[in-house]
């Protein structure tokens, strides 16, 4: 008797879901923009959404067949070229004779067969992006792109693939920065990995791809932006590049620019954008800046925000390895920058990315503080008592614990929910997007984040 009724209960939560978020509240979705209306609707399961199999496959945008074995629990799809098979309760999906998996398992609710949302569409060949002025969910399988989508662009550094592979669904742009140069404004790598499998990868997954130059280096940068037949050299290089490989766009990531090279600059990238053709994307990132801060600065912000597509704002490195220490990015801060940038810089918030920290730093004894990341922590956490504390007037988490040689340490790093604060500060400001450094960090506070905002 008690073994029948246990199995009775185990099937129960096998097949009704038991982790809906708001009780009566879901998201709206549409079909190559279409409203679509479910019956019964789409639900939301472990923050993900599920929908009516039926309802999509046979929608008139696909016009798919399902078959259904109750006795094994097996569902099959034929649908846009894919033959798909699940079963109720299992993750596991085979799609053209290869075995897949989903975050959440099939379930049945009300005689339909309920499936993620994005793992579904994005099988069959579609886009799904999030509308959050809308509350929208919106599907695409005729190839238009959504203009009001968040741009995640996101940057690859060395050593990152796997990383990238794991959440490419969470990217649309990736800036690829390897790219370095000099004063003579040659161009090469600072390091090569493996970089025609990874663009081959980010272009099979409808990923756009930027070439991304760094030079921090002041007196490097004065010699190259002062002078036109330097700059022209690394314009003649990039562009070069662009057509040598196909990339998307440029990404420009000159730091520490002296104060007396701020209209060289601006020369320089109107002089790369008349160069680049005009479907390609010209962005540039810059240091965070407010209305309060008098220090010389290298950018002329409206000047650039006026040439190029997407400006990456560094919100990020308020408190550094030589300050005091604290908030890496405090939401106040972050708040008060984009007031800057869209107030009195006059940059259209489209155009704007905000950056997000996935690194921080831990100060200890001594006048310098090391840099410190998700993986990091994580090992300080297995090797010390570590206490972790939430600072409210900054919105930023920190951590502090006692080493081996009994030095008090203070770890501050940004966490789901102070991100989830900037994600939020963006979306209310209608900004373009975000930006983070970099893939390969591992901070997986971020993806899960944006998983939870983009379905």
């Amino acid at each position: 008797m008690k073994k029948g009724l246990m199995l009775l209960i185990a099937l129960m939560f096998m097949f009704f879901p038991i982790s809906k978020t708001s009780a009566d509240w879901y998201p709206a979705i549409s079909i190559d923009g279409q409203t679509r209306s479910f019956n019964p609707p789409c639900q939301i399961i472990n923050q993900r959404t599920m929908v009516p199999l039926r309802f999509v496959v046979e929608d008139a945008a696909l016009q798919g067949n399902i078959t259904w074995d109750a006795g094994s629990g097996k569902v099959s799809v034929v649908c846009r070229g894919k033959n798909f098979e699940f079963t109720i309760g299992d993750t596991r999906a085979v799609v053209n004779g290869e075995v897949t998996y989903m975050d959440v398992a099939p379930y049945t609710y009300q005689n339909r067969t309920y499936l993620p949302l994005r793992y579904l569409a994005e099988n069959m060949g579609g886009t799904v992006n999030w509308n959050g002025s809308r509350s929208e969910i919106r599907i695409r399988f005729d190839g238009v792109v959504e203009e009001n989508q968040t741009a995640v662009f996101a940057y690859y550094y060395y050593g990152g693939f796997s990383e990238l592979q794991a959440n490419a669904n969470l990217f649309t742009d990736v800036a690829l920065r390897w790219f370095e140069t000099d004063a003579d404004g040659d161009l090469f790598y600072e390091y090569q990995d493996n970089y025609q499998q990874v663009l081959k990868y980010l272009r099979d997954q409808g990923i756009k791809t930027h070439a991304s130059v760094v030079l921090m280096d002041k007196a490097a940068l004065h010699t190259l932006l002062s002078n036109s037949q330097r700059r022209a050299n690394l314009i003649n290089q990039l562009s070069n590049e662009v057509k040598k490989n196909n990339y998307d766009g440029i990404n420009i990531d000159f730091e520490f620019i002296p104060s007396g090279d701020t209209n060289n600059f601006t020369i320089f990238l109107q002089e790369l954008r008349n160069r680049l053709e005009p479907d390609k994307t010209l962005s540039a990132a810059v240091f965070a800046r407010t209305a309060s801060d008098n220090w010389a600065t290298g950018y002329d912000y409206r000047a650039i925000g006026d040439i190029v597509d997407k400006l990456v704002l560094m919100t990020y490195d308020y408190s550094y390895k030589t300050s005091s220490p604290g908030p890496v990015a405090p939401l106040w801060w972050v708040d008060e920058v984009v007031d800057y940038m869209t107030g009195k810089a006059h940059i259209p918030a489209e155009k704007l990315l905000l950056g997000m920290a996935t690194y921080g730093y831990n100060w200890g004894s001594g006048s310098n503080a090391t840099t410190v990341t998700w993986s990091k922590l994580n090992s300080i956490k297995n090797s010390y008592a570590v206490s972790e504390h939430f600072d409210n007037a900054s919105m930023s988490p920190y951590y502090t614990y006692t080493d081996s040689q009994g030095i008090y340490h203070q770890i501050w790093l940004e966490n789901e929910r102070s991100l989830g604060e900037k994600w939020n500060l963006a979306r209310e400001n209608n900004l373009g997007g975000i930006s983070f450094w970099r893939i390969g960090n591992g901070f997986q506070d971020l993806y899960d984040l944006l998983r939870d905002n983009q379905t």
